[in-house]
């Protein structure tokens, strides 16, 4: 779920400045994105953040909608990924920015390969407001993850591995 949107005609990805999966009732998964720069060249970079809260972002929730026949009390976009399937891995995408003085690596996205073979990829717009994008096509997928490596991979029947992948997955 997202307080806002931003969709282009012609594409599958949903532009957000935040994304908020619910886990449960009272328990949400909250992505953001934050621009920054780098203090000598100006490199652009982003801080991806994921946090766990009782609400989700910028949506007026009640955990008890029986009181108010329910949950939600403000718009908002719901994207659902069709019928439910287990998560079989979730990638941790980074981009590096290198300049002649520094150079800076940073958490750019999050990519969730399901059992089925879905994917879907939550990764840092490139903009300076901290967008994120959602996308789901395959051929859209590879080209925002283009550039980008596995940082981290977190398998359904594993512990956290840490990264011997590079390149787009």
């Amino acid at each position: 779920m997202s307080d806002s949107a931003d969709i282009t005609f012609g594409s599958s990805a949903i532009e957000v400045m935040s994304v908020s999966v619910q886990l449960g009732l009272r328990n949400f998964l909250i992505l953001q994105s934050a621009g920054g720069d780098t203090p000598k060249e100006w490199l652009n970079y982003h801080c991806l953040s994921a946090r766990l809260s009782e609400a989700p972002r910028g949506i007026t929730y009640k955990s008890n909608p029986q009181a108010i026949k329910t949950s939600y009390c403000k718009d908002h976009l719901e994207f659902h990924l069709g019928a439910a399937a287990s998560i079989a891995s979730i990638d941790v995408l980074e981009a590096r920015e290198v300049g002649d003085m520094e150079s800076v690596t940073y958490d750019a996205g999050v990519l969730i390969t399901r059992v089925d073979g879905m994917r879907l990829c939550v990764v840092r717009a490139e903009s300076n407001i901290g967008a994120l994008r959602i996308v789901h096509d395959p051929r859209e997928l590879e080209e925002v993850t283009d550039g980008l490596r596995v940082g981290i991979r977190f398998e359904a029947n594993d512990s956290v591995k840490p990264t011997v992948l590079h390149g787009a997955t």
